[in-house]
């Protein structure tokens, strides 16, 4: 079972790095009216600034200066271009991924990625600046999705959010994550801009899961739902999925850790905890389970899907389908 271990970095290890287990505690407490208490012991070698972290931070700075290094490359597939300004002026980048000119003939499917629309989850921009060093590279797999795909990047939807520190709201205290249906141009301005986007841009939802739980073993096949509960009314994907003819979908990333079978075939299973690399490493995963998607999609290579459509419902969602198919049953009869 995974732990919620904080991150600490020193001047003497200029990266981040996992308190040990055995230097935390997590326990209830009857003097905060028996809540969950997070402890953990740490030796102060020096005088030096110690920081601690509950997850590895990704800054609006930092992402800043990456993608103006970026830029400085001068790379001919690579663009950058300002979408729109947040309520406190800050950039909202739109990064254009191409390696062909015709991209908008008709000839090219489009993948449009967002990242950081809850300033708490920074995990989702290491996982997208893996994915977007990965797309730039000189590898021959990002060199053939550059060719067959057009990606746009929103690398972070809420930079207000970001640079205030704030968990899970904008600068007006706002979920960006629920303003999908009627995001306003004044309040929401990026998810107002996004969705503007993307309806002027206007097979098989299985096959990316099934790719991307081969070639990462942090993504879990088995918690893959297609969900369409009310609490998830508004949010990015299920707002834009029912507007376009396209498959959406929300890669969701943990804080800390990962669970994983062996290999030993024992069943036995692993928790590993994230660092800056592992996350990175699967946006490049997500990368390649893309390009194996493309040539799913072109027949020329085979997926063996391991579970049924109806198991990737939630129970709720399996006993509607039961009742649609049996009202659909009785209607064929009464015909």
């Amino acid at each position: 079972m995974g732990i919620a271990a904080p991150v600490v970095k020193s001047n003497a290890n200029n990266s981040w790095a996992r308190i040990p287990s055995r230097h935390i505690y997590y326990y209830r407490s009857s003097q905060h009216n028996d809540r969950w208490i997070l402890s953990f012991a740490f030796i102060f070698e020096s005088s030096d600034p110690v920081q601690f972290a509950y997850c590895i931070p990704y800054t609006y700075g930092q992402m800043q200066s990456w993608l103006n290094e970026l830029e400085a490359r001068k790379y001919t597939f690579f663009h950058r271009d300002l979408l729109i300004h947040t309520v406190q002026k800050r950039r909202v980048d739109l990064i254009t991924i191409d390696g062909s000119s015709d991209t908008f003939q008709g000839s090219k499917k489009m993948i449009f990625l967002t990242a950081r629309v809850h300033p708490g989850e920074s995990p989702s921009s290491h996982v997208m600046h893996g994915i977007i060093e990965f797309l730039v590279s000189k590898d021959d797999r990002a060199q053939k999705l550059r060719k067959v795909y057009c990606f746009k990047i929103i690398p972070m939807l809420n930079p207000d959010g970001v640079y205030l520190g704030n968990y899970r709201c904008s600068l007006m205290g706002h979920d960006l994550n629920r303003m999908w249906r009627s995001p306003s141009e004044w309040a929401h301005p990026s998810i107002y801009a996004v969705k503007s986007l993307l309806t002027q841009y206007d097979n098989n939802p299985l096959w990316l899961p099934q790719l991307l739980s081969e070639l990462s073993e942090d993504y879990s096949l088995e918690f893959t739902q297609f969900n369409t509960d009310v609490e998830k009314a508004g949010t990015g994907r299920r707002t834009m999925g029912e507007l376009l003819s396209c498959l959406c979908y929300t890669l969701e990333v943990s804080f800390f850790s990962y669970r994983h079978v062996d290999s030993s075939g024992n069943g036995i299973q692993h928790c590993t905890p994230y660092l800056q690399y592992k996350y990175e490493a699967l946006g490049e995963a997500f990368c390649r389970a893309l390009l194996n998607f493309y040539e799913a999609d072109c027949g020329i290579r085979e997926i063996l899907l391991e579970r049924p459509f109806k198991t990737f419902l939630p129970a709720r969602a399996q006993k509607s389908l039961k009742k649609q198919a049996r009202k659909m049953i009785q209607t064929v009869m009464m015909k």
